[in-house]
């Protein structure tokens, strides 16, 4: 389904300081709702709103790589990740359901599980 010029704004005013490759692939799965998208989408984001970046960047970590210790994520900047999620992807996030997330798999399976909620 084609994007509307005010979601295309939306998307893109959601993902201010991402990469061109992240905003390409959030309007691709606007218009798609292709999954394959999202590792694309979130690792832009997490680069992003990391508040102590690793050198390696998000782009070398693996499923395995925790949030906060191996990619340099804290409390705020998860908060930024929950709201553009649900800004770019149009899901809902309960606080509380990210209390046990610590990895960068747990956060893939967890956006795609709402996604197909």
């Amino acid at each position: 389904m084609p994007i509307t010029a005010e979601r295309k704004l939306e998307i893109t005013k959601s993902l201010k300081r991402c990469s061109d490759e992240t905003v390409a692939a959030a309007l691709r799965f606007e218009e798609s709702r292709n999954q394959d998208e999202l590792p694309a989408i979130i690792h832009g984001v997490l680069e992003r709103d990391a508040a102590n970046p690793k050198p390696e960047g998000v782009a070398a970590a693996t499923d395995e790589a925790r949030l906060i210790e191996d990619i340099g994520m804290d409390s705020f900047g998860m908060i930024e990740v929950v709201m553009t999620a649900e800004e770019v992807l149009g899901i809902t996030v309960a606080n509380q359901e990210m209390n046990d997330i610590r990895t960068l798999g747990q956060l893939k399976t967890f956006l795609r599980t709402k996604l197909t909620a």
